[in-house]
């Protein structure tokens, strides 16, 4: 089986690419795949060959691939699969549905990571139920000896580790308030930022408030091999996005034993079952509580970090969500 895989990142550490790489890789095993990057990668004759030989389409990110198809002229011509996951489905649908609608419609199968964005899609939108499957993510984390640009990780404790590229959406410094007053509890907290400058203007929040606290610390995005290092590092993982589709971060977090304390919210909540395998937080007062609790009493940690690595075994094994996507393209 021939599939076109479209992806809006795959070089740009971000979620997005993650998913692709995780997908092209338990895929490539079974069809034979050929990746594109429409973000990142100009036009080419061989995207058209590829496209004329394809059995099936499989786009990830709904809103993007349409800003882009739109722009390049682009039409459809196969049968296709979209992948949807947060920042499509939670803004880009509700800001103009009559734009993106139309390439769900015609889709023969829509994926999502959770069952409330199946919900959603469904109920407020009226799509078909028997076309959106719900497959949950996995985690793929290819480990690498070796890095492009070498870093080196504070020391401190507790480490608190936040993976996010710096957008609005991820709201990071969401945490600062919290950490404020945790760090008069803990002298040697160190709160480490990790990830790609999206927006320029909250980029610059986050370096202000790097050279205002000593305890907080930015680090630019590493390559995906390299993000074992920081899982290893940290403490405690932390996410405080508005909003998520299914933040792989927390996947690759628990699959490393490491307690994750996340903003709540539609994503957040469908991997974190609260005071169980993580906690979810409201406000600043509860996130700093939160974290006190984990990082002081060994019980709960432990607690944490056990459940949270049977979560990963049990519902997000790689084997799972590739077996699903292949149903679906045998579909």
């Amino acid at each position: 089986m021939r599939v076109v895989f479209f992806t809006p990142y795959y070089k740009q550490n971000r979620g997005n690419s993650t998913t692709s790489k995780r997908l092209e890789h338990g895929l490539s095993e079974k069809v034979d795949l050929s990746m594109f990057s429409y973000e990142e990668t100009s036009v080419h004759a061989s995207l058209f060959d590829w496209m004329e030989k394809a059995d099936l389409f499989h786009i990830l990110h709904f809103s993007r691939f349409v800003q882009w198809a739109d722009k390049n002229k682009l039409t459809l011509n196969k049968p296709y699969i979209v992948t949807s996951g947060g920042t499509d489905l939670n803004h880009s649908l509700k800001e103009d549905e009559e734009r993106y609608l139309p390439l769900l419609r015609k889709a023969k199968a829509i994926s999502v990571f959770t069952q409330q964005a199946k919900q959603m899609l469904a109920k407020e939108y009226g799509l078909s139920d028997q076309s959106i499957h719900v497959i949950p993510q996995s985690v793929y984390l290819p480990y690498t000896d070796h890095t492009i640009v070498p870093f080196t990780l504070p020391e401190g404790y507790p480490k608190l580790l936040l993976p996010a590229g710096i957008r609005p959406v991820k709201d990071v410094l969401f945490a600062l308030e919290s950490l404020i007053k945790l760090s008069t509890d803990f002298s040697k907290l160190c709160f480490l930022i990790v990830g790609a400058n999206l927006d320029e203007e909250e980029f610059e929040r986050v370096k202000k408030a790097e050279d205002k606290y000593e305890w907080l610390h930015y680090l630019p995005e590493v390559e995906l091999g390299q993000m074992k290092k920081l899982y290893e590092w940290g403490d405690v993982v932390l996410n405080t996005s508005i909003s998520e589709g299914q933040p792989t971060a927390l996947l690759e977090a628990m699959s490393f034993r490491k307690p994750v304390i996340a903003r709540e919210n539609v994503g957040n909540a469908s991997i974190i079952q609260h005071g169980m395998n993580g906690l979810l937080f409201q406000s600043q007062e509860d996130l700093y509580h939160s974290i006190k609790k984990v990082v002081s009493n060994r019980d709960m940690y432990k607690q944490l970090s056990e459940y949270g690595y049977q979560t990963i075994k049990e519902d997000h094994t790689m084997k799972k969500e590739i077996d699903s996507y292949m149903e679906l393209y045998k579909d």
